[in-house]
């Protein structure tokens, strides 16, 4: 590889989103990235808490991936289905009665999933319509 940022598509016109959207998706998954590695280590404790540090650091992985513009179309879409992946299974586990999923810290947690899911949702409807209003890839 060459290392150069792809498009989705070769030859599509360059897609933007709105920057201001596209700066507090970032923002919150990092918040959520920093709950989840909290309530990780420090509620559950290692190795009951592996999966909520993994579950971070995809979280943290793909802000760099964004951030870095290294293929964003693609990763923008993909996070939408990760955070409704992690929301789904955070409510099977409090569905059966799981340690510490009932905590407050989780609540914060999927509350602050739930906007970010609505801003990347938002972000890809921009896309969709074509609005322009900042950054392109």
């Amino acid at each position: 590889m060459t290392g150069e940022k792809s498009d989705a598509t070769a030859g599509a016109l360059p897609t933007s989103y709105p920057k201001i959207l596209l700066n507090v998706a970032l923002v919150l998954a990092a918040v959520t990235a920093i709950l989840h590695l909290y309530i990780g280590i420090w509620v559950y404790g290692i190795p009951l808490g592996v999966p909520l540090i993994l579950i971070a650091l995809v979280y943290l992985g793909g802000i760099g991936l964004i951030a870095a513009n290294n293929r964003r179309d693609l990763w923008l879409k993909i996070g939408i289905y990760w955070v409704v992946i992690v929301i789904v299974l955070w409510a099977a586990s409090a569905a059966v009665n799981a340690p510490n999923t009932n905590i407050a810290l989780a609540y914060v947690a999927k509350a602050v999933e739930f906007v970010l899911l609505g801003i990347l949702l938002r972000i890809r409807t921009a896309r969709s319509y074509g609005i322009k209003s900042g950054i392109g890839n």
